[in-house]
């Protein structure tokens, strides 16, 4: 069967999800492509915290990228900080989800003398710039959270928020379908087209004629570029974390350590408690857990907390994530050599965080054919 819909979307992930919200509230309520659900994949297997662009250039840089590459990226973290308290509201009052939002201070803490001495320097430079951060002695982290393990030097402290982000990511949909926009299930297998426009996306049983289609698929992104003969490269890394219970609630601060493999140890609304590390785990669509992860990151977790020895794991989540090749910047755009072919890709571990901005920035292009934002960091002209 052959139906028509101004606008596909492929991917009800947050970032699909995000940017139907915000074509629907500007009058083009567009269609959702989803093989599996909303949110099923990495979108709702997220920490769901959110951070000042302090975090981009402080810890990102030089850990996760190169220096200097997430300059551009800094817009789409502070609207994401300055939009959420507002957009938990109207996310609830608009498609009826609680995102489960609230806020969440970070506290980065250190136990060397050598990182003391680092970090120190590092923000006195950063608020000369005037970023968001600042540093606070060992009996202030206590202060602040008394559970924290003996030989605390200090920490970073800035501002934060969080969402449950399956949720948040249902809220956006649900929003987005309050305003005209529908959701579709079914596996997009290749495209229609005449001359440099796409003109029908082609599902395993029957196809949807389109005026502009919108490619946010995530890792799997490439592989629908790839049916339009433009290769897009790729770093797809798999990202874990485990959901755990604890007898007696955590403060609400997000406690984060390079001690060990690194540990996140985030306290959500409801009580749980998510434990999660990054690392640079590149995989091949491999998004299984590991006894390897867990380990490490509960061991890690004891050493900064040690009263997480009576968690009990209720979760342990993982799922693949899409990266720029060497940093940690996004795709957003037209794709080269095609007239009404978008992306919205590469989000790295921020997909949460950006999608509000994701969303509204994706809106412009598609339907005043630019944005006001500075995105051409962002062009896939610059890798296609």
């Amino acid at each position: 069967m052959s139906t028509k819909k101004d606008v596909v979307i492929v991917g009800g992930g947050v970032a699909g999800c995000s940017i139907a919200y915000h074509l629907a509230k500007q009058g083009v309520p567009p269609l959702i492509v989803e093989r599996d659900a909303v949110g099923s994949q990495a979108s709702g297997k997220a920490w769901g915290v959110i951070s000042p662009s302090t975090n981009l250039v402080l810890y990102v840089e030089g850990e996760r990228a190169p220096e200097g590459t997430m300059r551009p990226c800094l817009g789409l973290s502070d609207e994401g900080m300055r939009r959420f308290p507002r957009l938990a509201r109207e996310l609830k009052e608009e498609g009826g989800v609680d995102v489960g939002y609230g806020e969440l201070p970070v506290i980065r803490v250190v136990f060397e003398e050598s990182e003391e001495k680092h970090l120190k320097g590092r923000v006195r430079e950063l608020k000369k710039e005037g970023f968001e951060v600042r540093w606070i002695e060992a009996d202030e982290v206590r202060a602040r959270f008394p559970d924290i393990a003996q030989g605390v030097r200090g920490a970073t402290l800035w501002s934060g928020h969080q969402v449950e982000t399956y949720r948040y990511t249902l809220a956006l949909a649900q929003a987005a379908e309050a305003r005209g926009s529908s959701i579709k299930q079914g596996e997009v297998v290749g495209f229609r087209s005449k001359g440099t426009r796409v003109t029908a996306v082609t599902l395993a049983r029957g196809e949807i004629e389109t005026d502009v289609v919108v490619l946010a698929m995530g890792a799997w992104t490439a592989r629908a570029t790839a049916w339009l003969g433009k290769e897009i490269p790729m770093r797809v890394i798999r990202e874990q974390c485990l959901v755990t219970e604890v007898p007696q609630r955590l403060p609400a601060f997000r406690i984060a350590s390079d001690r060990g493999v690194g540990v996140s140890i985030v306290p959500k609304v409801d009580g749980k408690v998510i434990l999660g590390h990054w690392e640079d785990d590149r995989v091949d669509f491999d998004d299984r857990p590991t006894e390897r992860f867990k380990l490490d990151v509960m061991e890690a977790a004891l050493n900064v907390i040690p009263r997480l020895e009576d968690a009990r794991l209720i979760e342990h989540r993982a799922a693949v994530t899409a990266w720029h090749p060497t940093s940690a910047i996004p795709i957003l755009g037209r794709l080269t050599g095609w007239d009404n072919v978008y992306l919205a890709t590469w989000l790295a571990g921020f997909g949460i965080q950006w999608s509000p901005a994701v969303g509204r920035i994706m809106a412009e292009l598609i339907i005043k054919g630019h944005s006001e934002d500075p995105i051409e960091p962002f062009s896939p002209a610059n890798y296609v």
